[in-house]
């Protein structure tokens, strides 16, 4: 019965185009909807890869000049709101650019959907997904070493003749680039950001190279890097340096060495001790003991003494007050000396001591004898005074700070002789030869200075090792024109405060951190002939890391509250970066690193014969060179000016990138492009 309804079913002709036409009907819509759907989708598509190329460009800006990853996301992120795109469709990412070239790109991607109506009849889905990508490359240039990193200010500024040669690496500024006629740069790559003025063709590349000129940001080429970072923590610690504690001294018996001889040999009596007394020269026995104890010691004009104290530097000698070297000369041999009230001399005189640890408090107003001023530990108006050997080490630990006045030689750590004999006054043909691993603890006086110096005084302090050099106070030369200073070897020299020169100063390798600011001849002064050279600042494998917590208050090379400044009669300044193992290695001069800190640096007109080789980087401070300063450097070293803003009025500067640990290259970037 079924296979005949089936059959006349079949041959049954009634309704076909009713059901034809439904299933045409239907086909046809569901075509309908996913041609329109499908074109919807494929606009859709359009506008998604707009907002992707858009977000890429943007994201690749900042990160170039933030090498921030939040920060790009953050950029991508505003793009997709202002374009009506949910920030969670839309992601990015540093990858490697598809262009081949080894160069990064941001790659942002959207993912969105279009829902489907009138298409749910052939397809099966509700939504029609949507996910385009974008990469936008991060060109590779030049790596800066003349850069202003400020995106306010003046930028990179030429004028007065000035003359810079970069000519395998970038100048580049994140506002303007300003170079006038009459002004040149020898470069293979300058970058800026806002506007570059160039007049009569300034801007050359180098023989048989190429220019680019590009408009773009750079990054701080050592923000972040762990060598900086390291450096600039030691402040911290600097900055709780405290004054030794002056030694405790009870007892003895004042000794005062002058012509009646009954006198003095009683005093001595007392102190366990005899004396004889022969063409106005006292010689002091001391026997039986490795302790020895005396009252304030001092002497008549015209008096000679000599200690005979076995020579020992087990021997432990205390001063119960003061030793003042008023006479022709003092010698003491090695050992302990625990000195409550300091050591002082006068006109022409002529004082030594051995090697030994010295713990020398402050002179003061209750036991005086020789008038010196009071706060210091040491006090020299004298001809020369000499502490230490050539062969060992000594340590200093001075509650109050040192004070070489005018015309004077002062010797900390070292042995002074002058041909066969010993030194004597200034003389330019003395000859120092330091110990290696002595220690300085330097307190300061009441005003604030751990060494102070007066014109044509000369000062040489020996080498040091570990982190034995302190100043608890500043290192203050600004009235010692004509003086010549020495600072030995140490991996580690604090200043706490600041460190102002007039005169010449040769400086051992090594860390110098500075919690001020350091001047040269701010307040005048300059070159001077030190030890047969003629010399401004001289010092090999040195970084300066200055806090500038304060700065140098009067103008300094034209410019006011420096936190470094090389000023017009310092003509013959050599500063030469750490080399390879060194944990600053590269770095000259490390400035304020805090964006509230924008103490800038000067280089005066003067400062002619200037040669820097390194990084002199002052992130967040202005550099200037004015009136003919000259940055000159060897073939074999390197010169990077990083600051806020670089201004170079006349004179000449050599940059090239520095070998720094960590240090890629980077800095400077070519412009952001979409590449897919």
């Amino acid at each position: 019965m079924f296979l005949r309804y089936f059959r006349d079913f079949c041959r049954d002709r009634r309704g076909n185009i009713a059901i034809l036409s439904t299933v045409m009907i239907t086909s046809l819509v569901g075509v309908s909807g996913l041609v329109a759907e499908f074109g919807n989708g494929l606009l859709n598509r359009m506008q998604d890869q707009r907002v992707a190329d858009a977000a890429a460009l943007a994201g690749g800006t900042v990160f170039s000049s933030t090498a921030s990853t939040t920060s790009m996301q953050a950029a991508v992120n505003n793009i997709a709101t202002l374009n009506g795109i949910s920030t969670s469709a839309i992601a990015s990412s540093v990858v490697t650019s598809p262009s081949g070239d080894g160069n990064q790109a941001v790659q942002v991607t959207v993912n969105t959907s279009v829902p489907l109506f009138l298409s749910r009849v052939l397809y099966a889905h509700n939504t029609l997904p949507i996910s385009v990508s974008s990469y936008a490359e991060l060109e590779s240039g030049a790596p800066g070493c003349i850069m202003a990193l400020s995106q306010s200010g003046s930028g990179v500024t030429l004028s007065g003749g000035t003359d810079i040669s970069a000519a395998q690496c970038a100048v580049t500024s994140n506002t303007t680039v300003s170079v006038p006629c009459g002004t040149y740069i020898t470069t293979k790559q300058v970058m800026y950001d806002t506007t570059l003025s160039q007049g009569c063709n300034g801007i050359q590349a180098p023989t048989g190279g190429t220019l680019s000129i590009s408009k773009g940001l750079s990054t701080d080429p050592f923000a972040g890097l762990a060598a900086v970072s390291g450096a600039v923590s030691r402040l911290a610690t600097v900055a709780a340096i405290t004054a030794p504690t002056a030694p405790s001294v009870t007892g003895g018996t004042a000794v005062t060495f002058g012509y009646t001889q009954s006198t003095t040999q009683s005093q001595l009596s007392a102190d366990g001790c005899s004396g004889t007394f022969s063409s106005n020269i006292w010689t002091v026995t001391c026997v039986g003991s490795n302790s020895y104890k005396f009252g304030t010691i001092q002497l008549s004009g015209g008096i000679t003494v000599n200690f005979n104290l076995n020579g020992s530097a087990l021997n432990t000698y205390a001063v119960n007050g003061q030793i003042c070297d008023n006479g022709t000369a003092l010698h003491f041999g090695n050992g302990t000396y625990n000195i409550s009230g300091g050591i002082a001399d006068g006109g022409g005189s002529n004082t030594s001591f051995g090697y030994g640890t010295y713990n020398i408090g402050a002179i003061s107003s209750a036991s005086n004898p020789c008038g010196a001023t009071t706060g210091y530990s040491i006090y020299h108006v004298g001809s020369i005074m000499t502490f230490g050997s050539a062969t060992t080490a000594s340590t200093f630990n001075l509650t109050g700070g040192i004070d070489n006045s005018g015309g004077e030689t002062l010797v900390l750590g070292a042995s002074c002789t002058n041909g066969s004999n010993a030194c004597t006054g200034t003389s330019s043909s003395n000859t120092f030869t330091s110990a290696t691993g002595n220690t300085f603890n330097i307190g300061p006086a009441t005003n604030g200075d751990a060494l102070d110096m007066g014109g044509g005084a000369a000062t040489y302090l020996g080498d040091s090792t570990g982190n034995n050099f302190e100043m608890a106070g500043n290192l203050n030369v600004s009235s010692g024109g004509g003086s010549c200073l020495w600072i030995g070897a140490s991996p580690e020299h604090d200043i706490k405060g600041f460190l102002a020169t007039a005169g010449g100063n040769t400086l051992g390798a090594g860390l110098y951190t500075v919690t001020k600011y350091v001047a040269l001849g701010g307040s005048g002064g300059g070159d001077v002939t030190c030890g047969g050279s003629t010399v401004g600042m001289n010092g090999n494998g040195v970084t300066f890391v200055i806090g500038g917590t304060g700065t140098y208050s009067s103008s300094c090379a034209g410019v006011s509250s420096t936190a470094f400044c090389v000023a017009a009669g310092y003509n013959h300044v050599t500063l030469v970066a750490p080399g390879s193992g060194n944990s600053t290695q590269g770095f000259v001069v490390i400035g304020p690193t805090t964006s509230t800190n924008t103490s800038p640096a000067s280089f005066g007109e003067g400062a002619s014969a200037t040669s820097v080789s390194g990084a002199f980087y002052f992130p967040y401070g202005a550099i200037s060179l004015s009136g003919g300063a000259t940055l000159g450097n060897g073939s074999s070293q390197c010169l990077m000016l990083i600051g806020s803003q670089v201004t170079l009025s006349g004179g000449t500067a050599v940059a090239s990138t520095c070998n720094i640990p960590g240090y890629s290259g980077s800095g400077s970037t070519g412009a952001v492009a979409l590449v897919q």
